[in-house]
């Protein structure tokens, strides 16, 4: 008894010695960072523009690129970048090597942009719903490190891809679930494949958190938009007051949701500074002990959990 709790006392006391040591000679490292126009990579654009690195941040919109540069040192640089096309994707890694010096690559490739897409139920929602979401947040994702690869391979770098808890256990909006899903599967291949190249993966799976993706407003705006794609046989089987307690969730969701952002900024940053970086990041009271422990239990107890508290259908009742 005593040798195996010895083990373990030096195990964890290992564990927690790797992982607070340090890679070196920031100022000579090159971090791309997509979706920097607000949020999580926004604040890790400025996060490691402090800490001394070449940050290129590519944003969305022109105007939020003008505006964190306004904010940045002289060393952080931005980019247009729409994930979603493929040609906007080429453009960037040519404006990349362009920054780069000649004998240098990308330390680490950040896809952190995503959208939170449409949300309602399943049967209202089309092809269009799920290959927006799945543009951005899982294909571009995709593209980006495709594309960027040989680059943090020169570097012997790692790739940082934001997936979700809801990546592990599936709620709403489903097609966000399918594209977080496909990240996971995406990035535990990836990091398998890379393994003999010295390129490290590591992934994201935030709880909710308090961010621009659960704008109430807007997240009741694209319920009933989804909901009013439905036949009317479809609305009449859910009934109104199916919508106003779904909405009344989405409401509730956001209050509950942590505005600790800096939880997830500090992740980042342990993802890409760390002598060893993690696998997984698990960020969130929500995630590390509720959601862990729904897919932990069986399946049965997990539908019954989520499920007893969830809107009914009218036709349902």
């Amino acid at each position: 008894m005593i040798l195996w709790v010895t083990v373990l006392i030096g195990y964890f006391t290992l564990k927690w010695f790797l992982g607070r040591l340090k890679v070196n000679n920031y100022g000579v490292k090159y971090v791309l960072i997509t979706g920097c126009d607000t949020g999580f990579g926004n604040l890790l654009a400025k996060r490691l523009d402090g800490l001394g690195f070449h940050v290129i941040a590519a944003c969305l919109k022109q105007d939020a690129a003008t505006e964190l540069k306004k904010t940045s040192s002289e060393h952080l640089q931005t980019l247009q970048l729409d994930v979603s096309s493929e040609d906007d994707i080429k453009s960037a890694l040519t404006k990349v090597k362009s920054i780069l010096p000649s004998n240098r690559g990308l330390w680490a490739v950040v896809n952190n942009a995503g959208i939170g897409g449409t949300i309602g139920p399943i049967e209202c929602l089309n092809r269009k719903d799920y290959m927006d979401t799945l543009a951005v947040n899982l294909l571009g994702l995709i593209d980006v490190t495709k594309m960027f690869l040989p680059l943090i391979r020169k570097e012997r770098g790692r790739v940082v891809n934001i997936a979700s808890i809801i990546g592990r256990i599936a709620l709403v909006p489903t097609p966000y679930c399918v594209s977080k899903y496909g990240v996971e599967a995406f990035s535990d291949s990836l990091r398998r494949e890379v393994y003999h190249q010295g390129i490290k993966v590591s992934i994201l799976e935030p709880g909710y958190f308090n961010t621009e993706i659960l704008n109430a407003q807007k997240l009741d705006e694209k319920f009933q938009d989804a909901f009013n794609q439905g036949d009317s046989e479809f609305r009449q089987y859910y009934g109104q007051e199916f919508i106003d307690q779904s909405k009344m969730m989405i409401k509730q969701l956001r209050e509950k949701s942590s505005s600790n952002l800096f939880e997830v900024i500090d992740a980042y940053e342990h993802a890409i500074t760390a002598r060893y970086p993690k696998s997984r990041y698990i960020l969130g009271n929500d995630a590390k002990y509720f959601f862990r422990l729904l897919w932990t239990i069986p399946e049965w107890m997990s539908d019954f959990i989520i499920c007893f508290s969830s809107p009914r259908p009218k036709g349902s009742r």
